[in-house]
């Protein structure tokens, strides 16, 4: 089921642009003299909008950061978990990697380049990125509980959860550290990859959740 979110209106894509190119300047700066030493209002200055202009968008820099992080999460969560009845877990996600999350990730597409040796640039931000990976991993989890009709929170959803989190970076990570650097930096192959990776991984993570023992209340009908 391919994408069909509607063209944005001439406000929310200068919205848009203003957002990016908050996103565009700070990860430049912190790149450039560190995470810690860039301010707000350097990040303001160089986006060219007034402070004001800038909380409306962010609150923190923790926020610049991890805003794609976020975007991600919440098109997971609308895509995955508010799938169509009769659609596997397995089929969304694959269609979300490649049909959803291009759109979502496009605009950062700089900066994403960035992100990666920011986030390990101080504690708070590693702390921040494993709360919001996890995060991510309830939304699999979530999604994966519908087809087995089990809690979300259960070992079979939490054990196909993880796999497919892991390895969309897993995927992720093979596929930067030798294109990072390319002149044409296509997003859409990353995310492919992303896909038949993960496919992979989730076939057999099926067939090893079929050994895994029932709930107990369901062995006891």
């Amino acid at each position: 089921m391919a994408a069909t979110n509607p063209p944005l209106g001439l406000r929310e894509r200068k919205k848009q642009r203003t957002r990016q190119s908050i996103v565009d300047e700070a990860t430049r700066l912190f790149v450039a003299q560190g995470y810690q030493q860039t301010t707000l209002a350097q990040i303001a200055e160089a986006a060219e909008v007034s402070t004001s202009t800038f909380f409306n968008y962010f609150a923190t820099k923790v926020d610049i950061v991890f805003c794609l992080l976020d975007a991600v999460i919440e098109s997971a969560e609308a895509r995955i978990v508010g799938r169509r009845e009769g659609e596997p877990a397995t089929r969304a996600i694959a269609a979300w990697l490649t049909e959803e999350l291009p759109s979502v990730e496009q605009p950062y597409a700089d900066a994403i380049r960035r992100l990666a040796t920011i986030a390990e640039s101080a504690p708070e931000l590693r702390a921040e990125e494993r709360l919001r990976l996890a995060r991510l991993e309830d939304v699999l989890a979530a999604g994966f509980a519908r087809d087995l009709g089990e809690p979300a929170d259960g070992v079979r959803p939490r054990v196909l959860a993880a796999i497919a989190l892991r390895g969309m970076l897993e995927a992720w990570r093979a596929w930067f550290e030798k294109h990072a650097t390319d002149a044409d930096f296509q997003l859409s192959e990353a995310l492919e990859a992303k896909a038949e990776h993960v496919v992979r991984l989730l076939e057999s993570g099926l067939r090893l959740i079929d050994m895994l023992p029932a709930l107990p209340e369901q062995a006891s009908r």
